[in-house]
């Protein structure tokens, strides 16, 4: 549910009224006018003014401030990255100067968190490393006016001869700049605010003439939706009197929804924003099991996405303006869904892999925050809490002040997306009512057939099985330290041929599922390539352990290079705030410690009692073929061991039917201490 922050003259404190959008969409006239003018960047007019309680409630206070130290900190260290542009020494940028999404959305992200710690907050220059004053005239207004000229609407290109805009993500990166440019609004100079609306209105309007999409299998819109949306918000706030803010917020509200629409929400009579969902059902971007498909797969990662809608209610309280009922459908269902995928570290667990960064813990704070201000989530406040933790102690780790060390991540607005989600983060606990902190771990299964997964989650471990866009299993233990990386071959492992370095292509033939609420049975059938066949099972059973069969078999003649299944991915990172660098994996006994980065293989053939750290323990009745493999770089911003349960080296013959391999191993993890 919504609720309308406004305030009382008696108490001088915002109180909370429950609101329909279609009230708002009967008072747009009032707001917009009919007279307003229809080129807002030839008008005085000033955007919608900012109204915030004097303080955030007692209950969230020290969490904000917890938060407001770190951004700070966070400012020192990407002020340190900022420097001229090439072209022309009065710009400053913090990348190279080009027209993508790496080089904008970097600068435009750290733009709007500059410009919040100038208007908001118990600033303080001993943490920055400036004055609020310098903030903005040696930073802000300079970077502001890289990124406007350097705009499709500006006068010149970046770097690489092109101007930016006009993109798939153009407008995400306008509304950061836009959104900044609000706060700091009565500081910049005439012509800056003329050429901030002027950019967005070319994207706002780009976005209002456009028609959303939808995609279920593989690349879901949803994301993409949810963050074009973005751009309408913030028009609507810079331009109050424009002729075509009646139709920005009807367009906005049109694009959150289509957002998060699940197939079943075609016959959906349920009324949000005054319509019927199926009267407003134009495709569906979300399973009807609420989770997703990106990058090809299921992508907890882009089920958080609800949080580029959701976002922007703290402009609707900050405005005194009631916010759309769409910003929270279906979010509660997704969040849900999370909560089963969620580690005690605050990160995931991936039961279809993970090609993003996997300590991207800090990420995650802002949607827990919009959870328990906005919808109440009795869960969420838990989950702040956790993913705040983990982000100061990741700031800990050196002076800088830097969130993320740079061996983690690869994405370019790693560090600058960071920064202004804790602004925003912030806004919302300051605009936030009392929160509901009744925290539970879900424990037992969870299925979801549109996904193809099935998930149990007991006190000691998360199994996790799946049968759809990726073949996969993994046993992980629920602990600070994950240890188990979510390699995407997790319990199916890979086979080589002796003339090629890639694996084979592993296809599912046959799946049978079957789960209760203490665990559950899966077969799978999987071919490698043509020529292998794999006979798999994994049993998750009610006393926490986790079974892993295989048979392999050939199917034509084939001569391999290697054979390595029963796969368990391993993380070893030297600089992850709840790893050490090395693991210690006892053998029959026998100890030995690896050291991240080692490179190192060691066979261990005929091995029955396999533990990592003492933890994670394997064991088997009869003798495995087992080896482990440490990685000698990241990848992805990780460092993923393997330890293989089956492994056959060097070239071997096989011919057609042939038995080639049985393998059975029960893993079981120890409680956190």
């Amino acid at each position: 549910m919504f609720y309308r922050l406004y305030r009382t003259a008696a108490l001088g404190r915002l109180a909370l009224v429950l609101c329909a959008w279609c009230t708002a969409t009967q008072q747009s006239g009032a707001i917009a006018g009919e007279s307003g003018p229809s080129d807002p960047a030839l008008s005085d007019q000033p955007p919608m003014a900012i109204r915030l309680p004097d303080s955030a409630p007692d209950s969230v206070r020290d969490v904000q401030t917890r938060i407001y130290l770190a951004m700070e900190k966070q400012a020192r260290y990407l002020l340190s990255t900022v420097h001229p542009w090439d072209e022309d020494q009065q710009l400053l940028l913090l990348t190279e100067s080009r027209s993508g999404e790496h080089w904008v959305r970097p600068n435009s992200g750290a733009v709007e968190g500059f410009c919040f710690l100038y208007r908001f907050g118990p600033y303080d220059e001993t943490q920055v490393g400036r004055s609020r004053a310098d903030l903005l005239k040696q930073t802000i207004l300079p970077m502001m006016r890289y990124l406007t000229q350097t705009h499709i609407t500006g006068t010149r290109p970046t770097s690489d001869g092109k101007p930016w805009g006009n993109a798939w993500q153009s407008s995400h990166w306008a509304q950061m700049l836009g959104r900044g440019a609000w706060w700091v609004w009565p500081e910049l100079p005439a012509e800056l605010r003329d050429r901030v609306k002027r950019l967005v209105l070319y994207e706002a309007d780009r976005i209002a003439n456009a028609t959303p999409p939808y995609q279920l299998r593989n690349d879901t819109k949803a994301e993409e939706n949810a963050w074009n949306s973005q751009i309408l918000s913030v028009a609507m706030l810079l331009m109050p009197g424009d002729s075509r803010f009646a139709t920005w917020q009807r367009k906005y509200q049109e694009w959150v929804m289509s957002s998060f629409l699940r197939p079943a929400d075609e016959t959906n009579d349920r009324q949000v924003d005054g319509r019927r969902v199926r009267d407003q059902f134009h495709g569906a971007n979300i399973f009807d099991d609420f989770t997703l498909e990106n990058h090809g797969f299921v992508h907890p990662d882009y089920m958080t996405c609800f949080n580029l809608s959701l976002g922007c209610a703290v402009d609707f309280a900050m405005t005194d303006r009631h916010p759309p009922e769409a910003l929270l459908f279906n979010a509660g269902p997704i969040y849900d869904n999370l909560k089963w995928m969620q580690l005690p570290d605050g990160g995931f667990v991936y039961p279809n892999g993970q090609d993003w960064e996997v300590f991207r813990n800090p990420d995650w704070l802002g949607k827990h925050i919009l959870m328990a201000v906005w919808a109440r989530d009795p869960d969420a406040w838990a989950g702040v809490m956790c993913t705040l933790g983990a982000l100061e102690r990741m700031q800990s780790r050196t002076d800088s002040g830097a969130i993320f060390h740079s061996r983690e991540y690869f994405f370019a607005s790693k560090q600058h997306d960071v920064f202004r989600m804790l602004g925003n983060s912030w806004l919302n606990l300051q605009v936030a009512t009392a929160i509901v902190n009744r925290p539970h771990d879900p424990l037992g299964v969870r299925r979801w057939d549109s996904a193809k997964i099935v998930l149990h989650r007991s006190p000691t471990a998360i199994h996790t099985v799946s049968w759809g866009a990726r073949v996969m299993a993994q046993c992980v233990p629920l602990r600070l330290d994950r240890i188990v990386s979510p390699y995407e071959r997790n319990g199916v492992g890979y086979v080589r041929t002796a003339d090629s370095p890639k694996p084979l292509r592993v296809e599912l033939r046959g799946a049978t599922v079957n789960d209760d609420k203490s665990g559950f049975d899966v077969k799978l059938v999987v071919d490698h390539g043509k020529a292998i066949r794999a006979t798999l099972r994994f049993r998750s059973e009610a006393d926490g352990s986790f079974v892993m069969q295989e048979q392999l078999v050939a199917l034509e003649e084939i001569t391999t290079g290697e054979i390595a299944t029963g796969c368990i991915g391993i993380l070893n990172n030297p600089f992850w705030v709840y790893e050490r660098g090395k693991r210690q994996i006892t053998v029959d006994g026998k100890p030995f410690e690896m050291t991240s980065g080692s490179g190192e293989v060691r066979p261990y053939e005929g091995a029955k009692q396999i533990a990592v750290d003492d933890v994670l323990k394997i064991s088997a009745e009869r003798p495995l073929a087992a080896s482990y493999k440490s990685a000698r770089e990241p990848e992805r911003g990780r460092i993923t061991d393997l330890l293989i349960l089956n492994h056959l080296p060097g070239e071997r013959h096989w011919q057609p039917g042939q038995a080639i391999s049985t393998y059975e191993a029960v893993i079981r993890c120890e409680a956190a201490p």
